[in-house]
């Protein structure tokens, strides 16, 4: 069995930023993470706007720069189970299975998307749909996307995927809010310009076996209904914490959230600043 003084749960932002504070303070920490290194979803981020106008990996590697040696770290290694003794249970290609045993557990393991599933459209489930998310990475793959392309959600990613799929060549034909102004911040709202943006409507279907074929958008105010040819379908809906990992742990002191496991961040300046304060926070209790 490993032990350890502090067990991190997710090698992103969150997870470097923590793992930084927590050995600076003398800590011995350990990092885990069911991906192949650091850095999590900004990997495939290739966009600018991290920190001084850097892309997501670049903005990765700056944070590395100032992680201590002694982090020890566990890459494809998926934490199964967290128990009450303070123990997870790990599974790793080359180790097999193997106990962490820790004093505390700083849970950095991000955000799920809301998916389709999770919302109240009715229709078939066609190809073609995926969230911004899932698009994101097979945009990084180098995947394409069939045309023409309807986004739901006017938040940052859905622009930026906006951006992207335009620049890729592909045919975007609108992106449908439920809100009355787009959620994104000004910095990605550039896209609008050359995509229309429909706003205080909802999608409520789609068509299509087994390719999309188009969806139908709704009107939340005047109930108005049309329907919009399409082969793909992106959602971009929101986000929510996922700490699914701790279910029925979550009242125990020795577990913290950090990053957007604690709350939803819209800049990652902040999710980085949030994890090291509540990494610090950690070290300074009596333990």
């Amino acid at each position: 069995m490993i032990r350890t003084d502090i067990l991190i749960i997710g090698a992103g932002v969150a997870g470097i930023s923590a793992a930084k504070a927590a050995a600076d303070a003398g800590k011995r920490v350990v990092i885990a993470d069911r991906e192949a290194g650091f850095g999590g979803v900004l990997r495939q981020c290739s966009h600018r706007g991290f920190g001084d106008n850097m892309t997501g990996p670049e903005y990765v590697q700056m944070l590395l720069k100032g992680i201590p040696d002694s982090v020890e770290s566990f890459f494809n290694a998926t934490v199964l189970e967290v128990t009450e003794n303070k123990t997870a249970l790990v599974s790793q290609k080359e180790k097999g299975l193997f106990e962490i045993s820790f004093s505390h557990m700083l849970l950095c393991a991000g955000c799920m998307e809301i998916t389709a599933g999770m919302l109240p459209i009715g229709g078939t489930r066609p190809k073609g749909i995926y969230t911004a998310g899932e698009a994101q990475l097979m945009s990084f793959k180098g995947e394409g996307f069939k045309s023409p392309v309807v986004i739901l959600g006017s938040g940052d990613l859905g622009l930026i995927m906006a951006r992207q799929l335009k620049e890729q060549g592909c045919e975007v034909s609108c992106i449908v809010e439920k809100n009355d102004a787009p959620g994104a911040m000004a910095r990605n709202r550039g896209i609008l310009n050359e995509v229309p943006l429909i706003l205080d409507s909802t999608l409520i279907e789609v068509q299509g076996a087994p390719q999309l074929q188009a969806v139908t958008v709704q009107n939340i105010i005047s109930g108005e209904r049309k329907t919009i040819p399409c082969k793909t379908l992106l959602i971009a809906a929101g986000l929510k914490s996922d700490r699914s990992l701790v279910r029925g742990l979550e009242d125990k002191d020795w577990i913290s959230y950090c990053g957007n496991c604690h709350k939803i961040y819209p800049m990652v300046e902040g999710l980085a600043a949030d994890s090291m304060s509540t990494a610090r926070a950690v070290c300074e209790r009596n333990w």
